[in-house]
């Protein structure tokens, strides 16, 4: 099966000279161009590559959790972080490691729109340049404008074009110089074509040079990178072939039966729970209903007029309701105190929720913090930042009243 692909850094037009190469079912380059969409060879599959200049790679750590939570937390340890309005960002976290941590792409939703339904699959194109060692960062060229910098913990950013002479890109100098900042002197490798006496010149951090990368050159490392095409710009799967007869026929048909009776016995199970849940979600309602709390459509709606209702009457007598500010600090204030003095950088209060922002912790405390926070009946959402760990409380299920 060939595959095209295609390396941009805007929505292609149909006049757009852009680089495309082909690759055969081993993943092995065959040629490649530089031509507008009608002069691309014909393929079984296409792919999009977002030009460096298109996309970020970011580096978060988490905490273990369910694979489904990933995104949602990779999004909130980002949030501070993201240039521009969220909802103009689109996030997709690769799975997370064994060491919590999970590189997450982040592109313009005004990019990826016209890309689905024109690609069977769109990744990223720092994402194929290898990963440098500890203490090293290395420079690539991108295929498109400019280039980018990887660094050891798989994140990258993109850098512009160094001139023939005069120093580094400031989008590599910042970094650099805030990273001398905060720890060792950090090498950095050239891997394009660089003459000696610029790499003499640059300053900032020794330069030296690196095997020469194209973005091309690995058509494995661009099928092994994380499809950008998830969440709601998802393609719809394909329904799987039906497969073919066997000659264990009896095998298949004991096989059959039995799992039309576990379905059968699932299916009375769900309906016996189905049925509950209806006769809970009822009482609640009318419970909302009675109490004056007024029509609510469903359980979740009634069990929230509840709680508001609450609320109100216990500031209508000069009290507080659990969710207040000062009630819920108060419940969180035991595991807080257990922290260093200097842990708590800020807190914040809105809507029934305290997010508190530490420094830079062991992780050990961290999940004492987590554990005796969880013992007050509180909920909680932990994630790493660049300057420490953010952690979200709110009233855990169950624990609203007093």
């Amino acid at each position: 099966m060939s595959l095209l692909r295609v390396l941009i850094d805007v929505a292609p037009t149909a006049a757009q000279a852009v680089p495309w190469a082909l690759y055969d079912a081993q993943q092995r380059l065959a040629r490649s161009g530089l031509d507008a969409a009608a002069a691309w060879p014909a393929a079984d599959a296409r792919e999009a590559v977002l030009a460096a200049s298109a996309v970020r790679l970011a580096h978060v750590v988490l905490p273990p959790m369910p694979a489904d939570r990933v995104p949602a937390a990779a999004a909130f340890a980002l949030e501070d972080r993201l240039a521009g309005p969220a909802q103009a960002q689109h996030l997709v976290a690769a799975p997370r490691q064994r060491d919590g941590s999970v590189i997450v792409a982040i592109a313009a939703r005004a990019l990826l729109a016209p890309l689905q339904g024109a690609f069977d699959r769109v990744v990223a194109e720092p994402s194929a340049a290898p990963i440098p060692p500890a203490g090293t960062w290395r420079w690539y060229a991108s295929g498109a404008a400019g280039g980018f910098v990887r660094r050891p913990d798989g994140s990258a950013f993109a850098v512009g074009a160094p001139a023939r002479e005069g120093p580094v890109p400031p989008e590599l100098a910042l970094p650099l110089a805030s990273a001398t900042r905060a720890s060792s002197r950090t090498r950095v490798e050239v891997a394009f074509p660089v003459e000696d006496a610029q790499l003499r010149a640059w300053s900032g951090a020794p330069f030296a040079r690196a095997p020469m990368w194209r973005w091309d050159q690995d058509g494995a490392a661009l099928a092994a990178a994380t499809d950008l095409l998830q969440g709601e710009f998802s393609r719809q799967k394909r329904a799987p072939r039906a497969t073919a007869r066997t000659q264990f026929r009896w095998a298949i048909r004991l096989a059959v039966a039995a799992l039309a009776l576990h379905v059968g016995a699932t299916t009375i199970d769900w309906a016996w729970l189905r049925y509950q849940s209806w006769r809970v979600s009822r009482a609640i309602v009318a419970t909302a209903h009675d109490a004056g709390a007024g029509e609510a459509a469903d359980a979740d709606a009634a069990a929230l007029a509840l709680g508001k209702r609450f609320a109100d009457a216990r500031h209508r007598a000069g009290e507080t309701a659990p969710g207040d500010a000062l009630p819920l600090l108060a419940r969180a204030a035991p595991a807080l105190a257990a922290l260093p003095a200097s842990a708590l950088k800020s807190a914040t209060y809105a809507s029934g929720t305290w997010t508190f922002d530490l420094g830079k912790l062991d992780p050990l405390l961290v999940r004492n913090a987590d554990r005796d926070l969880a013992a007050a009946g509180l909920a909680t959402l932990s994630a790493t930042t660049a300057a420490g760990t953010r952690v979200r409380v709110a009233p855990a299920a169950g624990t609203e009243r007093p």
